[in-house]
């Protein structure tokens, strides 16, 4: 039956002409489909009780979405999961997959996660406490988004991802945790987000064509970045003992791979020496052009924020998001010497002064007034920003 046809029905139209005539059946597929995309997928599935129009319309519709949220229990979830994948159009490839799935095995997800990509599937969703591993993926040359949230990532998945995926250019890593030393080192990814991640031994990150990588409130494990050549942002935000796994400070290169970014934006509490520890042997930032940092420069009378200037040549704008009650507890220097050496944060960072490579700066600095200020440093009314709090 063609999409155009009008199917007569009992009741008067939704136009309200009393003519009797079925006008949202009128519709094509695609913007039925489009309607039908905003319902939960079990109300989708039952669309096919309407009128004839709609029996089989819902076997074609260009998305899956499995959900625990829609079923009391697993055993309900997986067969529903498994009629519907048996019972679609395998003729249709997928728009998008979303399989959120906190009461289902993770064998049956795998399958689920196997069919969408069998489908051309371009966005892939999954979430859920599952254990994926190499068996839940295989090569696609139409898969261009994932985002995996809750999922321990067992030891194999990321090959696929980085050898077989070639279009892949969207990856999204939410409260996940990455099991063994593992990589992401796919060619085609562009964009990276890893939020919230237990890394149990490390992650190297070292794709060549990654523009935009945000890395938030990692724990545990190492992450090493390297060879991003393409980078062009970088957001860094670091927790308390990021890198402590079970009283040790783990190894970590956090700052190597970011030389090539033009923005860069790095936080940390005042104590963690994530950052601080990478600055001797980072190379010079050659493209930086905008930097924000936050409490972890305050150490050793600003000694990051001065050895991170004399690495960036082409620095214009520089912003410091500092919280006063922490700067009582910055460290001092170990010598004398080098205090006199460093210049004073409110001169670096306040007047389009210049900084130690000789370059003028635009910059600004912001204080949350919780506690007194800090006597070392000369706070002026042209140094001090808006008030953030």
């Amino acid at each position: 039956m063609s999409a155009s046809t009008s199917i007569p029905c009992g009741s008067k139209s939704a136009g309200g002409n009393g003519n009797g005539v079925d006008r949202l059946s009128s519709l094509s597929d695609d913007l039925l489909h489009h309607v039908m995309s905003f319902l939960p997928m079990p109300e989708v599935v039952h669309t096919s009780l309407l009128s004839p129009r709609w029996r089989f319309l819902w076997c074609s519709t260009p998305f899956i979405r499995i959900d625990s949220e829609d079923f009391m229990d697993q055993c309900k979830l997986e067969k529903f999961g498994d009629r519907l994948l048996l019972l679609r159009d395998g003729t249709i490839s997928l728009d998008e997959a979303r399989i959120h799935a906190y009461r289902a095995d993770s064998a049956t997800c795998s399958a689920w996660i196997r069919h969408a990509i069998m489908h051309k599937v371009r966005l892939l969703h999954i979430s859920g406490f599952l254990r994926l591993d190499s068996t839940a993926t295989f090569p696609s040359r139409h898969l261009k988004i994932i985002r995996l949230q809750s999922v321990t990532l067992k030891h194999g998945l990321f090959r696929p991802l980085n050898y077989d995926c070639p279009v892949l250019e969207h990856l999204e890593l939410e409260l996940c945790s990455v099991c063994d030393h593992e990589e992401i080192s796919s060619s085609s990814v562009k964009v990276l987000d890893v939020s919230h991640c237990l890394i149990i031994s490390s992650l190297l990150i070292c794709a060549r064509n990654l523009t935009h990588l945000s890395i938030l409130h990692p724990y545990a494990g190492a992450i090493v970045t390297r060879g991003l050549s393409s980078l062009v942002t970088a957001l860094i935000n670091l927790r308390p003992k990021s890198f402590h796994h079970m009283g040790t400070v783990m190894d970590h290169h956090l700052l190597d791979g970011l030389p090539h970014a033009t923005t860069l934006e790095l936080h940390a509490p005042l104590h963690e020496r994530a950052f601080e520890g990478g600055m001797l042997t980072c190379p010079a930032f050659s493209n930086l052009t905008s930097l924000v940092l936050g409490d972890w420069v305050m150490t050793a009378d600003f000694y990051p924020l001065h050895r991170i200037l004399q690495l960036s040549d082409k620095l214009k704008d520089l912003t410091l998001k500092l919280e006063m009650r922490n700067a009582a507890h910055a460290k001092p220097c170990r010598q004398q010497g080098e205090r006199r050496r460093r210049p004073q944060a409110a001169t670096l960072a306040s007047r389009g002064s210049k900084s130690t490579a000789g370059k003028n700066i635009r910059g600004s600095m912001s204080w949350c007034r919780r506690c007194c200020s800090l006597p070392a440093m000369r706070r002026s009314a042209s140094s001090v920003g808006p008030d953030p709090c």
